[in-house]
């Protein structure tokens, strides 16, 4: 993988299972002293292979909606689709965008707390581009779950499930909870104390309400942004389509998908296709063996599917710009 030995791969494993964990912890799973731990996560941020450590949120339980939207472009130059990409990098309800190759030519995460804040970014997005999009494709995420990349170890299967949109009811956090949510979605390894400090209030504090938050299903969990080009990796969206499906076949199914070690993302989407799952390989034959074996299991039930390319990453935050505004009263 790129040059990386087995120590590597270890440590890259463990900090998506858990980014936040001590580097003593993850020394004693990996067989190295801590500080040759530290030298190689220092050593893997320097070569831009970890990219950042985050907490993973149950944004659910924030009271926050999770729109889904994909733009298929039309008349465009390379220009003009940078300039929407830069407006959209700009709207801070806009968390993720992506570059596809396949059915569109950009996706994205929109989280937003009222419908009409969807409606109104929306329409601001027709009003400025209506001429450039050819088709466009709004969806509501009514279930995620993310799994570890159990790849990255050369594992045959993943064991680990962290559902982080699961429609479950606001959990009531308070703009304190979301100040320390927006430094760890920053970086999930930032101490407690240095939390603390740019908070003004104790590290016991930081530490309690973090406890909390995890007991409450708030913080699902925190995991590491990789660049998996430099892994030797590309990322895959895989869209399927079922007739005939009974529950127990859905069980299975899900289960293969969760058990899959190229499997990350396993997407419920409401007005979306009926499996949405993120796959992450190291080429076109591989995505093809993956495809291929779900056709072999699930020939029955499996009525279509396409696929795209996920091919850059143009944004990646965890909260919408300006939430902690809407704590002020409180």
């Amino acid at each position: 993988m790129n040059g990386l030995d087995l120590k590597d791969r270890k440590i890259l494993y463990e900090l998506d299972v858990d980014s936040r964990q001590s580097f003593h912890s993850i020394a004693k799973k990996v067989g190295l002293s801590k500080d040759s731990v530290i030298y190689r996560v220092n050593k893997l941020a320097k070569a831009g292979i970890i990219r950042q450590f985050h907490v993973v949120i149950d944004t659910g339980r924030l009271d926050l909606i999770s729109f889904r939207l994909y733009l298929k472009f039309q008349n465009t130059t390379p220009e003009k689709e940078k300039e929407i990409i830069g407006f959209l990098k700009m709207q801070g309800n806009v968390t993720w965008i992506v570059s596809i190759d396949g059915e569109y030519d950009v996706g994205m995460w929109v989280l937003c707390r009222r419908i009409g804040e969807m409606r109104k970014l929306w329409k601001e997005i027709l009003g400025r581009y209506r001429d450039f999009i050819e088709r466009r494709w709004l969806t509501i995420f009514s279930r995620v779950s993310y799994f570890p990349r159990a790849y990255i170890l050369g594992k045959e299967t993943n064991d680990e499930e962290y559902v982080f949109i699961s429609g479950n009811e606001s959990a009531g956090a308070d703009r304190t909870d979301i100040e320390i949510l927006d430094i760890l979605s920053m970086n999930a390894r930032t101490p407690a104390v240095e939390i603390a400090k740019r908070l003004g209030i104790t590290a016991k504090t930081v530490v309690s309400r973090i406890r909390r938050m995890e007991k409450e299903g708030i913080i699902v969990g925190y995991r590491t942004m990789f660049d998996i080009g430099k892994l030797g990796y590309q990322y895959f969206k895989i869209h399927l389509n079922v007739h005939n499906l009974s529950e127990e076949r859905e069980k299975q199914l899900r289960g293969y998908i969760k058990r899959h070690p190229n499997i990350i993302y396993d997407n419920e989407v409401l007005g979306g296709d009926d499996f949405e799952i993120e796959v992450q390989v190291r080429s076109l034959n591989e995505l093809r063996a993956v495809i291929e074996e779900i056709k072999s299991l699930f020939s029955d039930v499996i009525r279509n599917y396409r696929y795209m390319i996920f091919y850059r990453e143009h944004k990646f935050v965890f909260l919408p710009e300006g939430f902690r505004d809407y704590f002020a009263k409180d």
